[in-house]
């Protein structure tokens, strides 16, 4: 995992830094004059500041803003979280750190959400007391729920530290404080060695100072898009800890004709009713692993969770 980190960090750092500057180089023609006029040259320095402020706020809010919020959140849920009893399903052991004496774990907890619906939900944490084994498998610990499902985390270990890894915050300012100097260092060499008294005229679109933003920026884009579609569904969470769940008719099964990892995208549809009473047709879209495809149900009835305030909003807690 820390090697593909790395890797990716340094391909990023070479198509976003060092690329752009090589090739603008490489072609460069030697003009001493203006490239542009005055409106269009202002128009290319605007859209650069523009491209560089969103690329600087990503990073600010994504490496700090977030962490504090959070941490702010988990302080609210220790004083107003509701407590909920869970039970340990599976156990599983990642790696043992002997200089801290602390296990990296994977557990499944068992345990009523917001609507008092039975729910399980994987979660992963160092556990500083390896040594009395309160997530074995079978035993139960005290969780609290969040009460405000639109802000992560949904939930908490009831004994739960919050705290900031030191060397890490480090490294999160390190980072700022080098990129604001890598776009300032952009700008003021490049105005020197190419403005001749004419001003920014000597900006074009695959000028470095533009071309290593977009760059960038198509990068910030692609995380925020793999992110938000294929890590984390933050809909089907919300339901899973504030939704209801009700028996639901199989309407029809179906392949999407989406492959992900060779692992084809299943389409559900189903009819359900409400706890008012009324009825309601949706559909519910899964990526289902090639080992579990041959149980897939196809017809018959299946557990589904849908959010009581928009019923079509559904999901299946339990797959097969």
């Amino acid at each position: 995992m820390k090697f593909m980190i790395v890797f990716w960090g340094a391909f990023l750092f070479f198509f976003c830094v060092p690329f752009p500057i090589f090739i603008y180089m490489m072609t460069e023609e030697v003009i001493t004059g203006p490239r542009n006029s005055l409106a269009v040259s202002y128009g290319f320095l605007g859209l650069s500041l523009l491209i560089w402020g969103y690329i600087l706020v990503f990073f600010i809010n994504t490496l700090f803003i977030k962490t504090f919020k959070q941490r702010s959140t988990i302080h609210s849920i220790l004083r107003n979280g509701i407590p909920r009893d869970a039970k340990v399903m599976r156990y599983q052991l990642l790696k043992y750190s002997p200089k801290t004496n602390m296990n990296a774990i994977q557990i499944v907890l068992s345990f009523p959400n917001l609507r008092n619906t039975q729910i399980e939900h994987e979660m992963m944490f160092h556990d500083s007391k390896p040594q009395e084994k309160r997530f074995d498998v079978g035993n139960h610990v005290k969780v609290l729920l969040n009460p405000n499902v639109s802000q992560e985390p949904y939930f908490i270990l009831n004994d739960q530290k919050v705290g900031f890894n030191a060397s890490g915050m480090m490294l999160r300012i390190v980072f700022i404080v080098l990129l604001i100097a890598y776009i300032i260092g952009l700008y003021t060499y490049f105005y020197r060695r190419e403005s001749f008294d004419f001003g920014w005229q000597f900006l074009t679109f695959m000028h470095p100072i533009i071309f290593s933003g977009v760059m960038t920026l198509i990068y910030v884009l692609v995380f925020q898009l793999i992110v938000g579609k294929f890590f984390k569904n933050k809909n089907e969470e919300r339901i899973l800890f504030a939704g209801r769940n009700t028996e639901a008719h199989i309407l029809s099964v179906s392949e999407t004709g989406v492959i992900i990892n060779d692992q084809p995208q299943i389409m559900f549809q189903v009819s359900f009713k409400d706890f008012r009473g009324n009825e309601h047709i949706a559909t519910y879209k899964k990526i289902v692993s090639l080992l579990n495809l041959s149980s897939v149900p196809k017809k018959g009835t299946i557990e589904i969770m849908y959010d009581e305030n928009d019923p079509k909003k559904m999901m299946i807690p339990k797959m097969f």
